[in-house]
């Protein structure tokens, strides 16, 4: 079998994903955020930024 060669990704605009999560994952994604927000000293991101990061 050949081997699967990874090249880079050329066009890496954002798209829209629609998923459904647990409701606990996302309470912990925006505690999370949360986190971020008073370490950083800036606004909190929104929970799902932080999902593809």
């Amino acid at each position: 079998m050949d081997k699967l060669k990874l090249t880079s990704i050329f066009d890496d605009r954002p798209v829209k994903l629609t998923v459904e999560l647990p409701e606990a994952v996302f309470r912990d994604l925006t505690s999370y955020a949360e986190a971020i927000g008073r370490e950083s000293e800036q606004a909190a991101p929104e929970p799902a930024k932080l999902i593809a990061r």
